[in-house]
């Protein structure tokens, strides 16, 4: 016959490891979880758009959606001007009238005089 405290002490370290795996596993995961809640974070996903709009030669919008977050109101403005159904006709008209006088005072590539 085996004493009881031969069989009990293998198995309360076992116990123990799980325990302490288990622990592992718990801290592992709220790790992972923390780093994916960072990754979908709004302020996350802007700067991204950013890097791939300034990337793709979109320098203009990145620097539009710089404006719009440094000044808020700016915004709100366009919002309410573009959506009155009777302001939008003037919101499109400005918007392009706007986007010509950029077009006109952007200095041509180089080589193409």
């Amino acid at each position: 016959m085996k004493p009881a405290d031969a069989d009990a002490t293998p198995r309360q370290l076992a116990i123990e490891v799980l325990r302490l795996r288990a622990a592992y596993q718990r801290q592992a995961w709220a790790r992972s979880a923390c780093r994916v809640a960072g990754h979908l974070q709004p302020a996350t996903w802007l700067g991204q758009a950013q890097d791939h709009l300034g990337a793709a030669g979109l320098g203009w919008v990145r620097a539009g959606v710089g404006l719009l977050r440094r000044y808020p109101m700016v915004l709100s403005l366009l919002g309410s001007v573009a959506g009155t159904p009777g302001r939008r006709r003037v919101a499109l008209k400005a918007a392009l009238i706007a986007g010509l006088v950029w077009l006109g005072k952007r200095k041509p590539p180089a080589g193409t005089r």
